[in-house]
C-alpha cells in the first residue's frame, strides 16, 4: 500500500537533507554555510508538488545572486532553473526527504511554476520573483494563472495589453451581475503594455513597456509597477514614474515615434481608487463576457473560470449583464456606451472620482431608458471653469457645440479627458462619440 507523503520542509525532512549534504559535500567551505536554516528547508521542498515548485523558484532566485565557494554557477540547467551541478544532486536527496516510498507519482499534473506573493508591505523588487509567468518576456502565464481579455478596453495610447489573473488555490472569486466581481485575498491581476514592433509583421514580436499588478492583500487592492529594460529581459519596480521614448511601425505601415507614461503609484490610485476603495476597473461580468482562446479554441471566459472552479457561480449567458466591441459592428448607441464606460465610467459613476460633475457615464446610467444624468442638455456643474468655452455637456445632433466631445478630443491640461493614462487622442474613439451624438434626438437643447 503506497503511504502518504510527509509534510515537506518539515524538521524531519530538514534532517534527512542536512545529512544528505553533509555526506555529499563534505569538503565545502564558505559554501556550505548555505546549505542551513531556510535553504535546506527550500531543497527538501524541491520534488514535493506544487509548495515544492514555489519553494525551488526562490531558491533559484537565492541561487542565480550567490556563488558557492568551489562550484561556479550556472553548470547544469533543471526546466527554467539554471543551477550548479551539486544542487542536482540534492534534488534526489531532496526527493528521498519527502517521504515518497517509490510508489506512482500523483495523477495530477505538474504544476510547475507557482505564483509567489511578495510579504505584506515589502513588494518583489523585480516582476520575475512573482513567478506569475513561465515566460515573462514571451508574456506565457505560470500555473494558477489564467490570461483573459476585456470587451472594451481603457484607451492608452495605442498600447497592446495582455491580461491575466491569478487566485489562490482553494478561493473563489464571488460572481456580480452588475457591481464587480470580490476577489479573494491573495488574489493577483496582471496587465502587460507593449507596442508591436511591426503591426503588420507578428514575427518581429512585440517590446514590452511596462507590467502593472493590482495585489488583494489584508488591506485591499495594492498596485505595483514594472518597467521591462531595453533588453526585453527583466522589469523592475518603479514607483515614481517615466517616460519612455516608444518607435513603432502601425497598422498602415508608417513609422510612429511617440512618449509612452509609465503612471506613479499614486496616479493609479487616481482611477482604481484609494484604499481601502481600490479596485479593478474590468473586473466584472461586463466586461469579462466574451470568448477567449486558451489554447484549444475560443471559449466564454466566464464558462471557463466556473469550469476550473474560480467562481462561486456562473449563470447562463442570456442572463449576463454585457458591453459591446466599442468598434464592432453592434449598434452605434451599444458601442458610444461602451466606450464611455471603459473609458470615462470608472470616475464618472456615482462613487468616483468625478461624481460632483454630475455627469454619469456608466453603462447602466447612459441607458436611454433608464439613465436621466448622462449629460444630455445639462450644463457641467463642477467647482473649476469649463475649459471648452462651451454651454452644454452634450448637445443632441451638435458634436462641435458638446462639451464630451471638445475634452476628449483635447491633450492640453486642465482640459484632456480622461485626464491619465494617454499623451496621444484617441482618434477612433473620438470619431465613435462624434457619430453617436450626431444622431441623438430630439436636436439642440433650450
Amino acid at each position: 500500500m503506497q503511504t502518504s507523503p510527509t509534510r515537506c520542509g518539515s524538521s524531519r525532512d530538514q534532517t534527512k537533507v542536512r545529512a544528505s549534504v553533509s555526506g555529499a559535500d563534505a569538503g565545502a567551505d564558505s559554501g556550505r554555510q548555505l546549505l542551513s536554516g531556510n535553504v535546506v528547508s527550500l531543497i527538501a521542498a524541491l520534488s514535493c508538488g506544487p509548495e515544492g515548485s514555489r519553494c525551488v523558484l526562490a531558491a533559484r532566485d537565492l541561487f542565480r545572486r550567490t556563488a558557492v565557494a568551489g562550484h561556479p554557477k550556472p553548470a547544469v540547467s533543471l526546466g527554467l532553473v539554471r543551477i550548479p551541478a551539486l544542487w542536482v544532486l540534492l534534488v534526489a536527496f531532496g526527493s528521498a526527504a519527502c517521504g515518497s516510498d517509490g510508489g506512482e507519482p500523483p495523477s495530477s499534473p505538474d504544476r510547475g511554476i507557482v505564483v509567489t506573493p511578495a510579504p505584506p508591505g515589502e513588494p518583489w523588487a523585480t516582476l520575475d520573483e512573482w513567478h506569475l509567468f513561465s515566460d515573462a518576456p514571451g508574456q506565457k502565464p505560470a500555473a494558477n494563472v489564467v490570461p483573459y481579455d476585456v470587451i472594451a478596453p481603457l484607451y492608452a495610447d495605442d498600447a497592446l495589453k495582455h491580461r491575466f489573473m491569478h487566485v489562490p488555490d482553494g478561493k473563489k472569486i464571488k460572481y456580480r451581475d452588475e457591481d464587480k466581481w470580490v476577489f479573494p485575498q491573495g488574489s493577483v491581476l496582471v496587465k502587460t503594455f507593449s507596442f508591436p514592433r511591426d503591426a503588420n509583421d507578428q514575427s518581429l514580436g512585440e517590446r514590452l513597456l511596462e507590467t502593472r499588478l493590482l495585489i488583494l492583500g489584508p488591506e485591499g487592492w495594492a498596485s505595483e509597477t514594472y518597467v521591462w529594460d531595453d533588453a526585453q529581459t527583466v522589469a523592475t519596480r518603479q514607483t515614481e514614474g517615466t517616460t519612455l521614448d516608444v518607435s513603432w511601425i502601425d497598422g498602415t505601415g508608417a513609422t510612429r515615434q511617440q512618449a509612452y507614461g509609465v503612471p506613479t503609484t499614486e496616479q493609479c490610485t487616481e482611477c482604481h481608487g484609494i484604499l481601502p476603495q481600490t479596485n479593478s476597473l474590468g473586473g466584472r461580468t461586463r466586461q469579462l463576457d466574451r470568448d477567449f482562446d486558451y489554447g484549444h479554441g475560443s471559449e466564454n471566459q466566464i464558462d471557463h473560470l466556473n469550469a476550473i472552479g474560480w467562481l462561486d457561480q456562473a449563470p447562463p449567458a442570456n442572463e449576463r449583464e454585457r458591453m459591446v466591441d466599442p468598434f464592432g459592428t453592434g449598434p452605434l448607441p451599444d458601442r458610444a456606451r461602451s466606450y464611455l464606460d471603459a473609458n470615462c465610467g470608472h470616475c464618472h459613476t456615482s462613487s468616483g472620482g468625478a461624481t460632483e460633475s454630475g455627469l454619469l457615464l456608466t453603462w447602466g446610467n447612459t441607458d436611454p431608458a433608464t439613465g436621466t444624468d448622462w449629460g444630455i442638455c445639462k450644463q457641467p456643474i463642477a467647482t473649476r471653469a469649463e475649459p471648452c468655452g462651451l454651454t452644454y455637456d452634450i448637445v443632441p445632433g451638435s458634436p462641435d457645440q458638446s462639451i464630451l466631445i471638445c475634452r476628449v478630443n483635447s491633450r492640453e491640461k486642465d482640459v484632456q479627458m480622461p485626464e491619465l493614462g494617454s499623451k496621444r487622442v484617441d482618434v477612433r474613439g473620438v470619431a465613435l462619440l462624434r457619430d453617436w451624438v450626431a444622431t441623438l434626438t430630439p436636436a439642440g437643447c433650450p
